[in-house]
């Protein structure tokens, strides 16, 4: 038995120190793993086809996220709720936009990922996109960031808070602007400017609602 475990240690060496010379294979890294995957869901989306009509309607839901959505939204608040109210949500929001519109612009120049239909000429763009680079995703960290903001403040929100972003990013997958990991990255990175706008608004402001 003691023989056998010292033979299995001494081929699980010698495979890591041949795995090097092995042709052709390149070792396994979170990295190479990452992109593996972004481009086996991009293969996968890139058959999807859906009929003209909803891909209109997606088209249009896609174009909300580049803002003008929360032009809607900020009028819905201000009809349901106190002006008082419906200002301080807005504000939280505003906030939220404050500290992701830089961090997101920060990251596009940094880490300079080009976008799919930049990388595969099978992928075409079927939305403009609204700058050069890929990660993180701005439709997704952006809306996200808002959206998580007022849902903190409103609770019975947090179910459209997340699904509405996801969507968002996922429909960008979809239409060649951008890969998974780049939504993925884009709500953690929503998530969390939320989370430490609404703290910071709140302490600056004294006011918890």
């Amino acid at each position: 038995m003691v023989i056998f475990h010292a033979l299995k240690s001494s081929n699980r060496n010698n495979a890591a120190s041949g795995k090097g010379r092995a042709s052709g294979k390149k070792k396994s890294t979170p990295r190479r793993n990452i992109l593996a995957w972004d481009r086996h869901w991009m293969r996968r989306s890139g058959r999807i086809r859906v009929p003209l009509w909803l891909h209109r309607v997606l088209v249009a839901y896609v174009r909300s996220g580049d803002g003008w959505g929360w032009i809607v939204v900020a009028s819905a608040l201000l009809l349901l709720y106190p002006v008082e109210r419906a200002l301080w949500l807005v504000s939280q929001a505003l906030t939220a936009l404050f500290f992701s519109l830089p961090l997101y612009w920060v990251l596009k120049s940094t880490i300079r990922r080009a976008r799919p239909f930049m990388l595969f000429k099978s992928v075409p763009a079927r939305v403009p996109p609204l700058d050069t680079y890929s990660f993180p995703s701005g439709h997704t960290m952006n809306n996200m960031a808002v959206a998580a903001c007022l849902a903190f403040n409103l609770p019975w929100f947090w179910p459209l808070a997340v699904a509405m972003p996801l969507a968002l990013g996922l429909l960008r997958v979809l239409y060649g602007v951008h890969f998974l990991s780049d939504i993925v990255g884009g709500a953690v990175l929503g998530l969390a400017v939320a989370f430490a706008s609404y703290a910071l608004h709140a302490w600056v402001t004294g006011v918890f609602f």
